[in-house]
């Protein structure tokens, strides 16, 4: 009886807490975390005049994930916080660069496309040079955390965790239909655009298995968003915001090729567009995975071989 209920808790093979408790564990230490911090921190931010909540809050939500996946790493998995994926080593400029570039290369196809036959022009709003200065940097602020943050909570711990307690596939096309959810409470929703939205999902997590790092999806999600939303003033995931819009994207093609509303991520162009970057990513070789990056299959191959020593010291000792 000890020996089955042991087994619900531990895999025997690498005599390590299994991957389902790990992942229940982490979001009580994030919730907990954001109790702690994010919440009576955001009470007494409401009280000041001119801070701007969105991006704060956000700010501090994903670095009390941060400092979840920290703890978790550290205390139960015995494990180097790079193991996630956030080494700054190997090739961390080389991918961001490559998601930055893709990312908004990917965006500005779109806009293209739709410039040139005439399904969309940019009305810019009368601002200053200092004001338009200004919105630069609230945009630039939102899209970065933004990007790392769901990057980390999305293809970080808890997908990554998932993947050693089931597979590549499952891990990726669960975690995608929760990114999709976790955007269908947006303005202006629609299945189109949850649809793609998950796509997206699976379009990152193919950027996380290529590099084994997050720095390639951080920055594809990074300029992806900030092409959309500050350069071609497109609504990104449905939200708009005059804080970070110097102007509005007047769309009138149709919504099922567009996204109207929902922007881009709500229209076939996008979906085109997520399935060749993609596949590019995928079967480019100037994207590939360094030397160097933390790998979970070279670390259970270590560990079983530990556990084996270990008992085979065990059993030369006994009498």
């Amino acid at each position: 009886m000890k020996a089955i209920v042991k087994n619900i808790f531990i895999n025997a093979e690498i005599d390590y807490l299994r991957a389902g408790w790990r992942i229940g564990i982490f979001l009580l230490i994030a919730t907990a975390c954001n109790t702690v911090i994010t919440a009576p921190l955001m009470t007494v931010l409401k009280q000041i005049p001119g801070v701007p909540l969105q991006t704060t809050g956000a700010y501090l939500f994903y670095i009390t994930t941060t400092i979840a996946t920290w703890i978790m790493l550290r205390f139960l998995d015995k494990r180097p916080f790079v193991a996630v994926g956030l080494t700054l080593k190997a090739n961390a400029g080389k991918e961001m660069f490559q998601g930055l570039l893709f990312g908004s290369g990917m965006m500005s196809a779109i806009f293209v496309i739709e410039y040139v036959t005439g399904m969309v022009h940019i009305e810019f709003r009368d601002v200053t040079f200092r004001e338009g200065c200004i919105i630069f940097i609230n945009s630039l602020a939102l899209y970065v955390i933004v990007g790392y943050g769901e990057e980390v909570l999305f293809r970080g711990y808890i997908f990554q965790t998932f993947i050693e307690g089931t597979n590549r596939i499952i891990a990726t096309l669960t975690l995608a239909f929760i990114f999709a959810i976790a955007h269908s409470s947006n303005p202006n929703a629609s299945v189109f655009g949850l649809i793609n939205v998950g796509l997206a999902g699976i379009w990152l997590s193919i950027a996380y298995f290529k590099t084994r790092a997050l720095w390639l999806p951080i920055g594809l999600h990074i300029s992806w968003n900030f092409f959309q939303g500050f350069v071609y003033s497109y609504p990104v995931s449905g939200t708009t915001s005059v804080r970070e819009q110097i102007g509005s994207a007047i769309v009138s093609g149709p919504v099922w090729l567009t996204g109207g509303a929902f922007g881009p991520e709500g229209g076939a162009l996008a979906t085109m567009m997520l399935i060749i970057g993609t596949l590019l990513i995928f079967k480019w070789n100037w994207v590939s995975d360094a030397n160097g990056v933390w790998r979970y299959e070279q670390w259970r191959e270590e560990r079983k071989q530990q556990l084996l020593s270990q008992t085979t010291e065990t059993v030369n000792i006994l009498p």
